[in-house]
């Protein structure tokens, strides 16, 4: 296996300039369908460092920063919440001229890759959801997030988190994110440094996540009431999950199942939130093998 630094060190990648700013993406592989690989949050598409060169004989894939994160420039003044990670996803398509794609969505970008597809049907060929959630199957939020809803605490430590981000912001970062792994490595510790440095260094980023945290219970409290959207879905379904996800537990991945029709589950026990880097082989023959199969509907 390569090194960890040759994976995660700032990429040079490409551009794309989109409606609401300019989008740094990673590009490897090629033929269709396009995977489009969508990170979670705080992190930024380095968090497939290890999968998508796996990928690349499979298929063409495409790894957005979506803006507000890692090496995207939001246009001054965007406003940051759920909105903005749909707009993104489908303007990033859009711009790429994207009628064939399967798209893998991880933890926050789970439910825009599920709105996306379900209103897209036929320019989706098949959806991969990596621990992600809809409704109230996410109840259990970390104790970071949760920290930031406490009234009259929360504001007091975005505003600390800024003024000292280089201690105080540092260890809440490093704690919070270190909990997530199924084992603690050399790679999960490169990883882990890598997107707490970039991410304190960016007032943008910060911003946005506490926009995005702020309205978390209540973009949950709507999907629950949508519970008919991921129903909907018409395309192949994987639902590839690392068991031993605090938050995200396996149960989710069974609702998930239950929910979502012509969907299948690959549970990995032995790994926690960031599957896509734990059992990046894992992961990867799973996504091949599945994008051969919804090959073969067309």
């Amino acid at each position: 296996m390569n090194s960890v630094d040759e994976h995660f060190a700032p990429p040079s990648g490409r551009r794309i300039e989109l409606a609401s700013g300019i989008c740094h993406y990673r590009e490897a592989g090629q033929g269709g369908p396009t995977i489009v690989l969508l990170h979670g949050l705080p992190s930024d598409s380095r968090v497939y460092g290890l999968l998508q060169p796996l990928l690349a004989d499979t298929a063409r894939t495409l790894a957005p920063d979506l803006l507000g994160w890692g090496f995207s420039e939001p246009n001054e003044g965007l406003e940051f919440g759920f909105d903005t990670i749909d707009r993104n996803l489908a303007q990033f398509i859009d711009a790429h001229g994207l009628d064939d794609v399967v798209l893998v969505g991880h933890e926050m970008t789970g439910p825009a890759a599920i709105r996306w597809a379900v209103a897209n049907p036929g320019r989706t060929r098949g959806l991969v959801l990596l621990n992600s959630y809809y409704g109230w199957n996410s109840a259990r939020m970390p104790p970071a997030l949760k920290a930031l809803h406490i009234p009259l605490v929360g504001p007091v430590l975005q505003r600390a988190m800024g003024v000292m981000r280089s201690l105080l912001f540092g260890n809440l970062f490093r704690w919070q994110l270190g909990r997530v792994w199924g084992a603690h490595t050399h790679l999960s510790d490169e990883l882990t440094r890598t997107f707490r440095d970039t991410f304190a260094a960016s007032a943008t980023a910060r911003q946005a996540l506490h926009r995005i945290t702020k309205g978390l219970p209540a973009q949950i409290n709507a999907n629950q009431r949508r519970l008919d959207v991921p129903a909907q879905l018409r395309c192949r379904t994987l639902i590839v999950w690392g068991g031993r996800d605090p938050y995200l537990g396996p149960h989710v991945a069974r609702q998930f199942r239950r929910l979502i029709p012509n969907s299948e589950l690959l549970l990995i026990h032995d790994v926690g939130h960031f599957v896509q880097v734990e059992a990046a082989e894992d992961v990867a023959g799973a996504i091949g093998a599945f994008v051969e199969r919804c090959r073969d509907e067309a």
